[in-house]
């Protein structure tokens, strides 16, 4: 496992496949919708869904203190348990990305979203060129910054990617902030690219 923290967000990632100690059991402790979740699940997916909610689980006890953690992962379009987790008195973001999984969270009610990618799938974003068909697809970190704001969002597929415009921050400025402008929004979210595990590239949004 490894975390890191960019202004009041920890970020926590770690190798489902090296997840052992968190069970089906600790799922149902959770919340029923987590644990019929799981149970829908299997293989690398099942794998990685238990590995994302113990890091849900650590990050929410660390931050309001130990004591059991409830979840609710229902979607707002169809009510399935496949939506964002979502707790009391903290908020929560989670991404995939083969056999890794990164949790970011914070106190509060806020927008926060987080992204991470491979780098060896630097290739796939020219795949991604017909969703920018007038400005051309960014590079893998901007995809990043682009998909952690929409996450922080909240309206998901809602929003043409495309339609994301990333304002440069200042260059002297570590980690830079990007400003995301997203359509139907009235105030900006800032993002940033952060080093987090080697080989992949993270990107956490705040609004």
């Amino acid at each position: 496992m490894g975390q890191i923290t960019w202004r009041e967000v920890t970020v926590a990632w770690a190798r489902p496949s090296e997840q052992h100690e968190f069970t089906a059991a600790d799922v149902a402790a959770m919340g029923q919708g987590q644990l019929d979740r799981f149970r829908e699940l299997s293989g690398d997916r099942a794998r990685g869904f238990l590995a994302g909610r113990a890091l849900v689980r650590t990050l929410v006890q660390s931050i309001r203190g130990s004591g059991e953690v409830l979840i609710d992962s229902r979607c707002d379009r169809c009510g399935g348990e496949h939506g964002r987790p979502r707790t009391a008195e903290v908020s929560l973001s989670v991404s995939h990305a083969g056999d890794l999984v990164v949790v970011a969270a914070t106190a509060g009610v806020v927008s926060l979203g987080v992204d991470v990618e491979a780098e060896v799938a630097a290739g796939r974003v020219s795949e991604l060129g017909s969703l920018f068909p007038e400005r051309g697809a960014p590079d893998l970190a901007g995809w990043t910054r682009v998909e952690a704001a929409v996450k922080a969002d909240g309206r998901g597929f809602e929003i043409d990617p495309s339609a994301v415009v990333l304002h440069d921050g200042p260059r002297d400025v570590h980690p830079r902030v990007w400003s995301a402008v997203l359509p139907g929004r009235a105030t900006p979210i800032d993002v940033v690219t952060v080093s987090g595990p080697p080989g992949h590239v993270l990107s956490v949004a705040l609004g």
